[in-house]
């Protein structure tokens, strides 16, 4: 069954790309991604940059969350003859995750596909490097399709991590390019986009000024992202009994989660659920202090040089179900913890290792200054709209 829905899917996928090739190429960008109903990120940060300064680019948004049910399949099958039509007809097309449809096409000349993958640096293991872990693509994908192919370019935050990419990813070095920076961390190095958004997150939660902000944001659970599920391993009450006299909780869960974290009553203006906020880095820039497990967000936490404790009770398990691009204990820019007490003790008492974040920051960043941006609209979207003309 597995593989037949793979199937079906490649021929949705080329029927709209044989449409599309009858058609003469237009000078459009393409913002997609998979998973989410919005895009995030570098693909906003993207956007905003081209219509501010080349307002008359025509700018196509692919984001759908299709859901269960014959009404999911239905708006999934819709999908992908579209992302098909769309890769034949636009000049770029411009993808922040695993996009089936780029995979089982011939690219049209005149077309480049880029990459701007979600996370900066190299932490979980991802695509190729999944071979032989619970997690990624099965043996019925593999088989007919082979992810993450034609990538024309492919952004990464540093040479550093090249390896781990290439690998992942199965392309060449020379596709690779990381003097170009991270758009959506453009943000940190604008004081007043610093300044609107913290009075966002700050006025839509109700968070009050005078407490020491944690951000709980802990990566997914479950060999799929449909069953994506969350840890309740870190004891809340305890981090509540301990800190609560001058600390708040945002708990921030993974986006593939649907259900949201359980707080009784009691918990009420100590821990907040902010799962629903769209924007990871504007909840960043409110926070103290950031606990996580595997969150890739542990890169641009960094940027801040604020304090990073990792919770990770379950590592062995997580390590076996997807693994990690470096030593988990010795790599992280932060202590390991397995039980909240612990945990507390550590971010009420210390100590605090800020050169051991800074020296993370320096690796994983070869450049960060705000203006990623900008090059990423003059010397990739630009040249690509020209090609041709």
């Amino acid at each position: 069954m597995r593989a037949l829905r793979v199937e079906l899917r490649i021929r949705l996928v080329r029927v709209g790309h044989h449409l599309g090739a009858r058609l003469p190429l237009q000078r459009r960008v393409v913002l997609a991604t998979a998973h989410a109903p919005r895009i995030g990120g570098n693909l906003v940060a993207i956007r905003d940059e081209i219509a501010r300064r080349h307002p008359g680019v025509r700018i196509t948004v692919v984001a759908d969350s299709p859901g269960g049910g014959i009404g999911g399949k239905l708006r999934a099958a819709t999908a992908a003859v579209v992302a098909g039509y769309l890769l034949a007809r636009a000049r770029l097309f411009i993808v922040d995750d695993y996009f089936f449809p780029v995979y089982v096409v011939q690219p049209r000349r005149g077309t480049r596909t880029v990459q701007v993958w979600h996370a900066s640096g190299a932490f979980k293991k991802m695509g190729h490097s999944l071979t032989g872990k619970t997690f990624g693509a099965d043996a019925a994908l593999r088989s007919r399709v082979r992810i993450h192919a034609n990538y024309d370019i492919c952004l990464i935050s540093s040479r550093a991590v090249l390896p781990h990419y290439a690998e992942a990813f199965d392309q060449p070095p020379e596709r690779f390019i990381s003097h170009i920076g991270i758009p959506r961390t453009d943000r940190f190095f604008d004081a007043d986009a610093v300044e609107r958004a913290s009075a966002e997150v700050r006025t839509r939660y109700r968070l009050p000024s005078d407490r020491r902000v944690i951000l709980y944001a802990p990566t997914f659970r479950g060999d799929r992202i449909t069953d994506a599920r969350h840890s309740d391993d870190l004891n809340l009450h305890a981090l509540r009994r301990d800190l609560s006299e001058d600390h708040i909780v945002l708990v921030r869960l993974h986006p593939f989660v649907r259900a949201r974290p359980r707080i009784g009553p009691e918990l009420a203006g100590f821990v907040h659920d902010v799962s629903d906020h769209p924007d990871i880095n504007a909840l960043m820039l409110v926070s103290d202090l950031l606990v996580t497990d595997y969150s890739s967000a542990i890169f641009e936490f960094s940027l801040l040089g604020r304090p990073m404790a990792f919770f990770a009770p379950d590592l062995d398990a997580y390590e076996r179900e997807r693994g990690f691009y470096f030593d988990y204990r010795s790599g992280v820019p932060g202590p390991v913890f397995t039980e909240t007490d612990a945990l507390a003790r550590w971010i009420r008492e210390g100590p605090v290792d800020l050169e051991r974040i800074r020296r993370f920051r320096d690796a994983s960043f070869e450049i960060a200054d705000g203006q990623a941006s900008r090059r990423f609209v003059d010397e990739v979207v630009i040249p690509a709209l020209r090609s041709g003309t």
